[in-house]
């Protein structure tokens, strides 16, 4: 007599058939209906999906298919995440999608990232959200707005939003332990405008833990941090032009120092080139009074072209004003486009061993991690490894990890094998990660 197979999957209980459906794709989620009576509609207990609509790919789900699938989930959407072309949604599809969502209950997670021109959307009262990543949205708030109260993690990056929202946005979210504001443009009040005030964005957030902030040009909005005592880490960058005028790099290095003294109590911070642009335009010494006690990590990030003279003076200041540094990340890419040309080196009599106010580098500073895709580009930064090995006391390790150019690591390890060095225990060592 032949055996009969056992359906055990059909078997097991629905809540594990439903954590199964989940980590399908929705469209195949959907499609298991015809698998058995025992699966028909189970897919509309989903707690929520993603979902991406591209109008190139004929797998994707067409709109209409998106809100009917929407309006057919029977519990509380829990989680929606949409990938998008603008030109595949029109203007009106968001929200038509954010509307059905908030009729089924408490949403916890959501994530809009639109393609191509910004989406306009008002985000409605999710009381229980507590995820909101969004991405070249146009962000308004409804009038009656009250906060999201159980908002734990705030991203907006290349979103338009005034500065009355996304004030109202960080006020009422006071469970917040992460914020993300990336190319962000916060349009200012037409009353602000008329009387050229500088508007501020006020962090009053007792439990965040990490922000990141762009400093934009077309923004001239001055951040300030009230109240974060548990912040530990800061990504502050800004994003500059070529051609920029020294009046907009000025503004936001001015602006730049000020926030820096706000957060001087944080454990790990990251800045990017631009940045260090704008420092380099204001006078860093006399302006930058802050030391920063707790600082144990700095990161730098930015194009090799950029590491210059003007560089030197900065990274001199802010060593300084970082007396317990344990660890510096260099992290090096070349911008598209770019053209090896000449620039103001820092010169050799500069590496020289230095004796004033630099505790870190007397006491704590011990590990250097620089990333780069070319080696050959190190020649551009080898005056800040030189100045490192001399001044470094304490240094154990320089770490250089590159992709390309295998053939000139041995002339670079001839050079630096002729540095005079502070630590005995320094070492230089190269990974390759090329695949």
């Amino acid at each position: 007599m032949a055996e009969v197979e056992i359906d055990r999957i059909s078997a097991l209980p629905e809540d594990i058939k439903v954590s199964i459906l989940s980590c399908l794709p929705i469209t195949d989620a959907v499609r298991t209906s015809a698998l058995s009576h025992s699966w028909h509609r189970l897919w509309t207990l989903l707690p929520g999906f993603h979902v991406s609509i591209d109008d190139d790919d004929d797998d994707d789900p067409h709109v209409e298919k998106v809100g009917r699938i929407l309006s057919s989930l029977r519990g509380p959407i829990r989680h929606f995440s949409l990938d998008c072309f603008f030109s595949s949604i029109g203007d009106s599809c968001l929200q038509h999608f954010l509307d059905l969502i908030v009729q089924k209950g408490s949403l916890w997670n959501l994530s809009l990232h639109c393609r191509g021109l910004m989406c306009p959307v008002q985000l409605l009262s999710f009381h229980a959200l507590k995820v909101l990543d969004l991405y070249y949205i146009r962000i308004s708030l409804p009038s009656d707005f009250c906060g999201f109260h159980q908002l734990t993690s705030l991203k907006l990056q290349a979103v338009r939003i005034s500065q009355p929202d996304v004030q109202s946005l960080i006020n009422g979210s006071k469970m917040l332990t992460s914020i993300e504001l990336f190319f962000v443009q916060i349009k200012v009040p037409k009353d602000a405008v008329f009387n050229e005030q500088p508007l501020s964005l006020i962090f009053n957030c007792p439990l965040l833990k990490y922000l990141c902030f762009d400093f934009g040009e077309e923004n001239d909005i001055e951040p300030r941090i009230v109240h974060a005592p548990c912040l530990q880490r800061a990504d502050v960058t800004a994003c500059t032009e070529s051609d920029s005028l020294l009046e907009v790099l000025v503004w936001i290095g001015s602006t730049a120092l000020k926030f820096m003294a706000d957060i001087a109590h944080i454990s790990h911070l990251s800045l990017n080139f631009d940045l260090l642009l704008c420092l380099s335009q204001v006078d860093m010494p006399h302006t930058l009074r802050v030391h920063f006690q707790q600082l144990k990590f700095l990161k730098l990030i930015g194009p090799m072209c950029y590491i210059d003279r003007r560089m030197f003076k900065v990274l001199c200041c802010l060593l300084r004003s970082m007396p317990f540094l344990e660890n510096l990340e260099l992290q090096c890419y070349e911008p598209w486009g770019f053209e090896e040309k000449e620039f103001d080196r820092v010169p050799l009599n500069e590496y020289k061993k230095k004796e004033d106010g630099y505790l870190c580098l007397d006491q704590t500073l011990r590990t250097i991690a620089i990333s780069t895709k070319n080696l050959r580009g190190l020649k551009d930064i080898m005056w800040m490894i030189h100045f490192i090995l001399l001044n470094a006391n304490v240094l154990e390790l320089i770490k250089i990890t590159y992709t390309i150019d295998i053939k000139v690591k041995s002339r670079l390890l001839e050079n630096l094998c002729e540095v005079e060095k502070a630590s005995a225990n320094a070492h230089v060592v190269f990974v390759n990660i090329s695949s």
